[in-house]
């Protein structure tokens, strides 16, 4: 599978708003000089669109960039502009779930905290296929089968990234693709079982990604009802020390394998 352009846009804004804060240039400044607006200066350091490659060329050459730099800048944003194949389901992918899409798709790691409900990357069809229901009670049966159909999609890649999840006690489905992926290479499951008592993050689903290269720096992934937040710097930092409290918290890797045996053995 070929780089994500989520990612490639990512790294490109974060290049450029680095690259004009250097030269103490203001985004109406580099916005005239190049001839575009201030808002679209605004969005492509955001990352919330792509930017064209002579536009990219244009400010780098006004930022002092020369020679080889600027020709891997571009050919970065030329890659940012690529079709990612999640594309291909935009009929029901949300512009906001999108976004996670792109960036779990190169993550080198992913520590995801859920307390009602597995993980995608851990779900089975027919378990997708109810909470998707659940969740979209009067979508046609077309629809949901896309649904379920992208997110069997989201776990089928060539390099998988390591996966360390920690699961709240109270859900009891799809126990035995639970039990396989714990002995899975790369795959970590934690059990907060309802004898830990009070923990952080209580209610609140996370996921913290982070990426091979060192120019793509991690983020963090709350979901909500009405969309998705995408946390960056000390925030990482801080829902990373969350994550390691919830992993001190719940049962052992071992004992959390022992408890969903034991599950399944009831039933």
């Amino acid at each position: 599978m070929t780089g994500s352009p989520t990612v490639r846009r990512r790294r490109l804004a974060a290049a450029l708003r680095r690259l004009r804060e250097q030269t103490g240039m203001t985004a109406d400044q580099a916005a005239k000089e190049v001839g575009i607006s201030k808002s679209a200066i605004s969005r492509i350091e955001n990352a919330q669109v792509s930017v064209m490659p002579p536009v990219a060329r244009g400010l780098l050459e006004l930022y002092g960039v020369e020679g080889e730099e600027v020709d891997a800048l571009v050919q970065v944003a030329r890659d940012a502009r690529k079709r990612g194949w999640w594309q291909a389901y935009d009929d029901v992918l949300p512009d906001w779930f999108e976004v996670y899409v792109g960036l779990e798709s190169e993550a080198a790691e992913i520590r995801a905290f859920e307390p009602q409900l597995i993980p995608g990357l851990l779900q089975t069809a027919d378990y997708a296929r109810a909470v998707i229901r659940a969740e979209h009670p009067d979508a046609a049966t077309e629809e949901v089968n896309r649904r379920v159909e992208l997110r069997m999609r989201r776990q089928n890649t060539d390099t998988p990234p390591k996966l360390w999840v920690v699961l709240d006690e109270a859900f009891q489905a799809q126990l035995r693709r639970l039990a396989e992926e714990a002995d899975r290479p790369g795959r970590t499951i934690q059990i907060l079982t309802f004898g830990a008592g009070e923990y952080g993050s209580m209610g609140s689903a996370f996921s913290v990604l982070t990426f091979p290269e060192p120019a793509d720096p991690g983020v963090v992934y709350v979901e909500t009802r009405a969309g998705s937040l995408y946390l960056e710097g000390q925030q990482v930092r801080e829902y990373s020390r969350v994550f390691e409290h919830l992993v001190a918290t719940a049962a052992s890797a071992r004992e959390s394998r022992d408890l969903i045996q034991g599950a399944i053995g009831e039933l």
